[in-house]
């Protein structure tokens, strides 16, 4: 920790202005302070801790509120030639601060510079919560503990990159190994090809000439070989051309054995509709006979019937329906007298007439089959004709293409051969040259040339690797940064554990101190022991602050007391330390240049004066509402403000 002389200096020489507006209690008001310390004066409700909580806001914590009848207020904080501005906007949704306040370390500004009745740590001393919480709220686990996988993540690549490296230099031994034995091949092949050359400068005949001489023969074999695929073809179309003549043929004979039909479709068809109508007519007449013939033998066979306009009960109605022949009945279509016997004649004549109109349609029905079957025999000669017409057309095409085919490949098989005794005749001119070992010496060269390329291009290859090798980190120096982020990673992994004790550290020091100042007579001792709890199923172990009180009695015997058996007065005083401990242990003197005091009417003006000055030597600016009595106690050297000179409305 840096000595006080050094924390204090921070924003110390800056002159500071606050502009409130609408805030807390206050309409408006404006206040300078000072560095050092200032003492806002004046009775309870006096918006002394309002605007200690305006100038939170503008420092960038979470205390300034809204006035009441306003809908908007704001906070200004002046620094020098710097301006932080926070504004309150009450919306429907409740009240949203905007603008630039001095920091976004906002758990700094509310938990150790703003030391308000309700700051957290005072809080928790007065209800007997775990300190550890508290003071190490600002602290992001999860950052940490990214950032030490980050450094992990770094750690691992860098040990992937040794073995890397190191795995590499030791192919080193067997790569110049390699590079001395191309370098050996290559001056042989070299001395090969300079002999080579020698002995062909002795000789006169043209390389190119050679060449030409053993080109002519692959040229006469290759015209060969075409003239046999050649002729091969000729034979293959040949036979395509035999079978699609027998094709043809047979495809002709079918079409001539297809009768014609004189008859016409279009007639037979008209007919069909015709005689199809007429049996519909006899069907229905057939049909309207029978429901006639039906309906009276019904009539005639029951005892009585329900007509309308005759009664069922009448006798003569009832004798008339008797099957007597000669008995008469009233018509019960007509309502006229006629016999029993001549019903019975009419309806024989009707069965008659159905009979003959059944005789009629039978007839109609066979015509009928009759034309179908026609029709059906015509239709099916003319698409088989329709048939073999398109084959006989399709292979008369076929074989036209396959003559002209064959027509081609015979004229290429005449060209082929006057090619081959031409080339016959020049490969016999060219023999001598041929059985010379000149074209073999050539294409000795030309091997031996394009076997040293392949093996410079592999000789560079190596040199560029073992270049690439030289410029790699050498291992002293991998181990050298490796060592670096493990020393980083071990810090991260120790921060927490370093501020927890640095925390602890500040608070036992500083209370100590301060009890020998504040001269708390049955108080002997008062520390913070840092533990770790045992580990339970499934909860981590955690470490907690175990805030000790220990008492001396007037005989000087001492006890460990509670901190509940404490006075209020005692109590504030141990959680304004807390807060500073935490202030001190997270630098927020670093972060924020003022740190507020409010609600010490439980402290004796003394103590309050001794308080005061122990606390401005760790803020620049040290801002402390009193009561008037309380600090007229104070050193007049302190800036007093009265809340008479800002807005108390």
């Amino acid at each position: 920790m840096s000595p006080k002389s050094e924390q204090a200096t921070h924003e110390s020489s800056k002159q500071a202005m606050l502009s409130v507006k609408n805030l807390g209690g206050i309409d408006s008001s404006s206040i300078e302070f000072t560095p050092g310390v200032t003492l806002l004066t004046g009775r309870n409700a006096t918006n002394r801790t309002s605007l200690l909580r305006a100038l939170n806001g503008a420092l960038g914590g979470t205390e300034a509120t809204l006035k009441s009848d306003a809908d908007e207020g704001k906070a200004t904080l002046t620094l020098g030639d710097d301006e932080f501005t926070r504004t309150y906007t009450r919306t429907s949704s409740g009240v949203t601060p905007e603008g630039t306040p001095y920091t976004d370390a906002e758990i700094l500004v509310d938990y150790f510079s703003t030391l308000l009745e309700n700051n957290p740590a005072r809080r928790a001393v007065e209800r007997g919560d775990d300190l550890h919480d508290v003071i190490m709220r600002p602290v992001d686990t999860e950052e940490i503990e990214q950032r030490i996988r980050k450094l992990q993540r770094e750690k691992e690549d860098l040990e992937a990159e040794y073995d890397r490296v190191q795995e590499r230099r030791d192919t080193l031994p067997q790569l110049k190994e390699r590079r001395r034995t191309l370098q050996d091949e290559i001056a042989t092949i070299d001395e090969e090809i300079a002999s080579l050359r020698d002995d062909l400068a002795d000789v006169d005949a043209d390389p190119e000439a050679a060449e030409d001489a053993d080109a002519l023969v692959d040229e006469l074999d290759a015209r060969r070989q075409e003239l046999r695929d050649t002729e091969d073809d000729i034979e293959l179309i040949e036979s395509e051309l035999d079978a699609l003549r027998d094709e043809l043929g047979s495809a002709q004979a079918d079409r001539e054995e297809v009768p014609e039909h004189s008859e016409d479709p279009a007639a037979i068809n008209s007919e069909l509709e015709s005689l199809r109508e007429q049996k519909r007519q006899y069907d229905n007449t057939i049909s309207t006979f029978r429901t006639i013939v039906e309906f009276n033998e019904e009539l005639l066979n029951e005892d009585g019937h329900d007509l309308p306009g005759i009664d069922s009960d009448n006798e003569s109605v009832t004798s008339a329906l008797a099957p007597e022949a000669s008995r008469n009945v009233v018509c019960w279509t007509c309502g006229s007298q006629v016999e029993h016997g001549e019903i019975q004649d009419r309806l024989d004549d009707l069965r008659t007439m159905i009979e003959e109109k059944q005789t009629e349609c039978t007839e109609i029905t066979e015509r009928i089959d009759e034309l179908e079957a026609s029709l059906e025999s015509i239709n099916q000669q003319q698409t088989r004709r329709e048939e073999l017409d398109r084959t006989i057309e399709e292979t008369q095409r076929k074989l036209d293409r396959r003559e002209n085919r064959r027509e081609e490949l015979q004229q290429s098989a005449a060209d082929l051969r006057e090619q081959i005794q031409e080339l016959e005749s020049k490969v016999a001119e060219t023999q001598e040259l041929r059985e010379s070992d000149l074209l073999e010496t050539y294409e000795r060269v030309s091997d031996l040339e394009y076997e040293r390329g392949q093996l410079k291009q592999e000789l560079d290859e190596v040199e560029e690797e073992i270049a690439n090798i030289d410029a790699l980190p050498t291992p002293g120096e991998l181990e050298t940064q490796l060592d670096e982020l493990s020393t980083e990673i071990e810090r991260e992994r120790t921060r927490i554990a370093d501020l927890e004790s640095e925390a602890v550290e500040q608070f036992n020091t500083h209370m100590n101190d301060i009890l020998q100042i504040l001269e708390y007579e049955n108080i002997a001792r008062v520390w913070i022991e840092q533990k770790t709890n045992q580990r339970t199923r499934g909860r981590p172990a955690e470490t907690v602050f175990d805030l000790h009180v220990v008492r001396e009695t007037d005989d000087g015997a001492v006890y460990e007391d509670v901190v509940t058996h404490l006075s209020e007065s005692e109590r504030e005083v141990i959680g304004l330390v807390v807060a500073l401990a935490g202030h001190l242990a997270h630098e927020a003197y670093e972060v924020v240049p003022f740190m507020l005091l409010d609600s010490l009417e439980a402290i004796d003006a003394d103590r309050i004066a001794a308080l005061v000055e122990y606390f401005s030597d760790y803020a620049p600016h040290l801002t402390v509402a009193l009561l008037p009595e309380d600090a007229d106690s104070l050193p007049e050297g302190y800036e007093r403000i009265s809340a008479e000179s800002f807005d108390s409305s």
